[in-house]
């Protein structure tokens, strides 16, 4: 979504094809959105939010808002999750571009014994979308009117399903999360279904139509979490990699610090440019909130990031917010 209002504005393609596809956000919390196979991954019950500002200071920034819910529904033998369903609302704008989607998700996971462990997990996910593109003029700002190519009161504006699916693998049970060192790998493929989100017509003596068409998206993660023995806390280096069939490849790291059931804190960085830090605390039936969370948790984050690549003249700081109430088995 970033690059499209520079697409639009400043260039004079056939077809525009948006990422359509918000980067991973640092809260992995809700990696579900990305990988239907994370949905509920570790035998969590999840009602949760994210809101993020990018760039800001900068007039009409990216901005997203996701509100997701996870769910496991069917317990094995020893109350371990066998199958989960999800589903979130989402909103993704910038500039005069807006995307309202929602989604739900279904995840079923079984024990593929690899290498004798008896103990990993493997999910496979699926998830059905739709999403709809939206055009206010109000916010279109070109800064020289003789090179913007389009004529954007002449926008189609469309709504289409898509689909997607996922797996997800994971060297320990759901219950020994937070207890046992283990490393995961993620994979999926969204947005199977191409289509056009939205059309312009063309201006001046250029002919034709100018769109914006979804693509094809790939995702893959790969982390290990390293859990001291009774020391209460995990360490969790992270990768996670996004390739679209017309943008490339974008890549986060990111190492997390987690004191168990009090507070977490991260950093990483990007290839687009950015690089974040983020801290969050835990709020459970020891804290001051345990008359409201009783047996569940409420976990509060914070994410402020700052761009250094290409953008930084203009992109400036961002600002990531995460709340969630989660019901764990452990």
């Amino acid at each position: 979504m970033k690059k499209l209002i520079f697409l639009i504005f400043g260039f004079t393609p056939l077809f525009l094809w948006g990422q359509q596809l918000p980067s991973w956000s640092s809260y992995y919390e809700t990696g579900f959105v990305w990988n239907p196979a994370l949905t509920a991954k570790w035998n969590a019950t999840e009602l949760s939010i994210i809101h993020r500002e990018d760039w800001m200071g900068f007039e009409n920034a990216p901005q997203y808002t996701n509100l997701s819910f996870q769910y496991p529904f069917f317990k094995g033998r020893f109350l371990e999750t066998k199958a989960a369903i999800g589903g979130f609302l989402e909103r993704d704008a910038v500039g005069p571009l807006e995307k309202i989607a929602g989604a739900i998700t279904y995840n079923y996971r079984f024990r593929p014994q690899i290498l004798g462990n008896r103990s990993d997990v493997l999910g496979i996910g699926l998830v059905a979308s739709y999403s709809r593109f939206q055009v206010d003029l109000s916010k279109a700002v070109a800064f020289d009117q003789n090179s913007l190519t389009v004529d954007l009161s002449e926008a189609s504006e469309k709504g289409a399903p898509n689909a997607g699916v996922g797996l997800f693998y994971k060297s320990v049970s759901d219950k020994e999360g937070y207890t046992r060192s283990h490393y995961y790998l993620g994979f999926s493929v969204n947005n199977l279904i191409p289509t056009n989100m939205a059309e312009f017509n063309s201006r001046g003596d250029f002919t034709g139509l100018t769109a914006i068409q979804s693509s094809l998206h790939a995702t893959m993660h790969l982390g290990y979490r390293s859990v001291p023995s009774r020391a209460g806390y995990f360490l969790e280096p992270n990768l996670m990699m996004i390739y679209s069939a017309r943008k490339g490849i974008h890549a986060m790291a990111s190492f997390r610090y987690e004191m168990i059931d009090a507070f977490w804190g991260a950093a990483g960085i990007s290839t687009v440019g950015e690089a974040f830090a983020q801290f969050g605390y835990i709020f459970d039936r020891n804290s001051i909130l345990k008359n409201i969370v009783r047996d569940g948790s409420l976990r509060m984050g914070v994410k402020v990031s700052y761009n250094v690549g290409s953008f930084r003249t203009v992109a400036g700081t961002g600002l990531e917010f995460y709340s969630a109430y989660v019901f764990e088995l452990r």
